[in-house]
C-alpha cells in the first residue's frame, strides 16, 4: 500500500502516468458504454423514438452522476494531496466523507425523481410520443441511482491512492454484465426499455459490491470506520469547493443537452433528438479517455505538488496535455472519416443516418481542441485552485455553448445547433490557455524561489 504512495514521487512520469491513466481511460470508456450499448440496442430494439427517449433521459442521469464527480473529484484531491504530505489521517476523513455524502444525496435524487418523474420528464423535452418510452426507461434507473453514486465516488477514492487497476476492473465488470443483459432483456423478455434500464441497474449494483468489498476487506489505506463516515463539515465545504468545477462542468452539460434537445425539437423534430443522441454517444468514445487522462494525472500532480516537487508536477502537467491532444485528434479523425459507419450501428434508417453524417461532422470539426481544456481544468482541481478549475468549467458549456445554442438556431436552424459546438470548443480552448500559461509561470517562480 505504501510502495502505490512512493511511486506518485519516484516512479518516472510517462511511465507512471501511462499506469494511471491507461485504467482510468478504459474505465471511462468502460462507464460510457452504459448509455452506448442501451442506445445500441435500444436503436435497434425500439427504434429512433427509443434513441430519442434515452437521448431525453441522459441529462437527468448526468445530473446525477454530476453529484458523484463532485464528491469524487473533490474528495480525490483532497485525499492524493493529503497522502503527498504525509497525513493519513485527513485522507481517511475525507474519504469518509466523500462515500457519505455521494450515497446520500443518491438516496435523495433517486426519491425525488420517482415522485415527480413524468413532470420532470417533460420540462427535460420530452414530447408526446418520446415521453411512454423515457417513463419506462428512467423508472428504473432511478432505483440504481445510489448504487452509481457510491461506485463513482469510491473509484475516485481508488484512483486518489494510485489503485487506478481497481477502478478500472470494478468498471470492466459492470460494463461487460451490462452488455450481456440488454439483449437478453430486451429482446429474449421482451422488456424493451424497461428491459436495457433492468440491465443498467444491475450493473451498477454489481460495481458497488466490488467497490464495497475492496475497502471493507481493507486492502487500501482508506477504509470504513464509523468515526470517518460521519461527515466533516470543513472538509465537506473543501470537497464541494473543489469538486465544484467539475459538477458545474457536468451539471452545464445536462443543461446544454436539455436546451439543445429544445432546439432541435423546435427546428427540427423527434428524428433530430435521436440524432444528437447518437452523436453524443459516439463521441463519448473519445471525450471519455480525454476525462481518463486528466483522472489518471491528477494523483501524480496533487501528490508532487503537496510534497513541493514542483517540476516533477510541470512535467506530468506538459505529458498529460499533450497524451490528451493526441486522443482527441483521433476523436476528430474518426468523426471526419468515419460517420456514416457509426451512425450505422445505432440505427438502419438511412434518412437518420444521412441527416447525422452531416451533423456529426460540423459537431467535431474543433475536437482538437477539447483534450487540452479538460486537461486544463483537471490541473487547477488537482492543484486545490477551485476558482479557475471552476471558471473552466462554466466556461465551455455555459457561457459559450449555451448561448450560441440558443442564437444561432435563429439564423441557421438545425445547422446553427451543430456549429455552435466548433464556436465554443475554439473560444473555451483560448481562455485554458491563457490560464494555464499563468498558472505554469507562477509554478516555475516557485520553483526557482525553492531552489
Amino acid at each position: 500500500m505504501n510502495s502505490d504512495r512512493h511511486l506518485l514521487g519516484t516512479q518516472p512520469i510517462g511511465r507512471l502516468l501511462f499506469r494511471l491513466s491507461l485504467p482510468s481511460a478504459i474505465g471511462m470508456i468502460v462507464m460510457s458504454s452504459y448509455n452506448v450499448v442501451d442506445a445500441i440496442f435500444i436503436g435497434r430494439g425500439v427504434g429512433s423514438l427509443g434513441l430519442a427517449a434515452v437521448a431525453v433521459c441522459f441529462p437527468l442521469q448526468l445530473l446525477a452522476g454530476a453529484m458523484a464527480v463532485m464528491a469524487g473529484a473533490g474528495g480525490a484531491s483532497i485525499i492524493s494531496r493529503s497522502l503527498g504530505a504525509g497525513d493519513l489521517p485527513r485522507a481517511q476523513k475525507a474519504f469518509g466523507t466523500t462515500i457519505s455524502f455521494a450515497t446520500g444525496v443518491g438516496i435523495i435524487i433517486s426519491i425525488l425523481g420517482l415522485l415527480f418523474l413524468p413532470r420532470v420528464l417533460r420540462l427535460f423535452g420530452a414530447s408526446q410520443a418520446i415521453l411512454p418510452h423515457a417513463e419506462a426507461y428512467l423508472s428504473v434507473i432511478f432505483f440504481g441511482i445510489p448504487f452509481q453514486m457510491f461506485g463513482m465516488a469510491g473509484n475516485h477514492s481508488v484512483r486518489a491512492e494510485g489503485k487506478a487497476k481497481i477502478s478500472m476492473i470494478s468498471l470492466l465488470i459492470s460494463a461487460i454484465l451490462n452488455m450481456i443483459l440488454d439483449p437478453i432483456f430486451i429482446f429474449w423478455f421482451g422488456w424493451g426499455m424497461r428491459g436495457a434500464a433492468v440491465a443498467t441497474v444491475i450493473s451498477q449494483m454489481t460495481m458497488f459490491a466490488w467497490i464495497f468489498s475492496h475497502f471493507y476487506r481493507r486492502n487500501s489505506l482508506l477504509h470504513f470506520t464509523g468515526e470517518n463516515l460521519v461527515p466533516d463539515m470543513k472538509i465537506l465545504r473543501e470537497i464541494i469547493a473543489i469538486g465544484a468545477s467539475e459538477f458545474t462542468r457536468m451539471a452545464a452539460g445536462s443543461l446544454s443537452i436539455v436546451l439543445i434537445n429544445a432546439a432541435l425539437l423546435r427546428w427540427g423534430g423527434d428524428m433530430h433528438v435521436a440524432i444528437y443522441g447518437v452523436i453524443n454517444r459516439a463521441l463519448s468514445f473519445f471525450f471519455m479517455p480525454l476525462l481518463g487522462i486528466a483522472q489518471g494525472f491528477q494523483p501524480i500532480l496533487g501528490y508532487n505538488y503537496g510534497a513541493g516537487n514542483l517540476k516533477r508536477a510541470r512535467k506530468s502537467i506538459f505529458l498529460a496535455m499533450g497524451s490528451a491532444t493526441v486522443i482527441a485528434i483521433l476523436g476528430f479523425s474518426a468523426a471526419r472519416f468515419f460517420p456514416r459507419a457509426i451512425f450505422g450501428l445505432f440505427s438502419s434508417d438511412e434518412n437518420l443516418i444521412s441527416e447525422g453524417v452531416q451533423a456529426l461532422r460540423l459537431i467535431s470539426s474543433a475536437f482538437v481542441l477539447v483534450g487540452f481544456q479538460i486537461n486544463g481544468s483537471a490541473m487547477f482541481q488537482a492543484l486545490g485552485k477551485a476558482r479557475p478549475a471552476f471558471i473552466l468549467s462554466l466556461s465551455r458549456q455555459v457561457l459559450l455553448l449555451i448561448p450560441l445554442v440558443l442564437t444561432l438556431p435563429n439564423f441557421f436552424g438545425t445547422a446553427g445547433v451543430w456549429i455552435s459546438f466548433p464556436i465554443a470548443d475554439s473560444l473555451a480552448f483560448c481562455l485554458t490557455l491563457y490560464l494555464f500559461l499563468r498558472e505554469l509561470r507562477r509554478m516555475q517562480i516557485l520553483d526557482s524561489e525553492s531552489a
